[in-house]
């Protein structure tokens, strides 16, 4: 089974280097995180301002969609700026450090419209100010821009050809007069 072109495998990358067009790995972090981040996960990355984090959060399939499936894989980006001076600087930047507003529009207008080749579009869905349940400190402050990737996906590109590929799967189903599940 060849899970190199599946939807989230294949676009997380893309998805990367085309923020890296306005965001160098010299001067931001760019990780995957999940899509709600506890205290703990939240102290990690503060640490890295400033901090962009890629979050999967879900996949919306269109109605219609037949034999081969039509979808929308839904992301989030987490973009978190420490005040490098005064607490307004969380938010217009200075010479030592990019702001929140800056990292908000930039990413913004690098992901909306943009086509992710050989996959589909990708349209921003909403950005919002958000904040870490539990954090004090002021100086730190929490956008969260939503977009998603249209995409149509087949099961032929996974290889999936002999029984053997099918029992790598390792699938049981559960089905009436089944041995293992004792179901009658």
């Amino acid at each position: 089974m060849d899970l190199s072109r599946t939807p989230i495998r294949a676009m997380e990358p893309l998805l990367v280097e085309r923020l890296r067009l306005a965001f160098p790995a010299k001067d931001f972090q760019i990780q995957r995180i999940p899509s709600v981040l506890t205290i703990d996960e939240f102290t990690r990355v503060v640490k890295l301002t400033p901090f962009i984090g890629l979050a999967w959060i879900g996949m919306t399939v269109d109605r219609n969609s037949g034999r081969q499936l039509d979808a929308a894989m839904r992301w989030r980006l987490t973009m978190i700026v420490k005040a490098s001076s005064q607490l307004e600087t969380r938010f217009k930047g200075d010479m030592r450090g990019i702001g929140l507003d800056a990292m908000v529009d930039v990413a913004t207008a690098l992901l909306q419209g943009w086509t992710l080749e050989k996959i589909g579009a990708c349209w921003v869905t909403g950005a919002e100010a958000v904040y870490a349940e539990g954090w004090g400190d002021m100086g730190t402050v929490v956008a969260q821009i939503d977009f998603e990737v249209r995409f149509q996906a087949a099961v032929a590109p996974l290889k999936l050809v002999t029984p053997d590929d099918f029992a790598g799967l390792d699938v049981e189903w559960l089905v009436d007069g089944s041995a293992e599940t004792g179901a009658p």
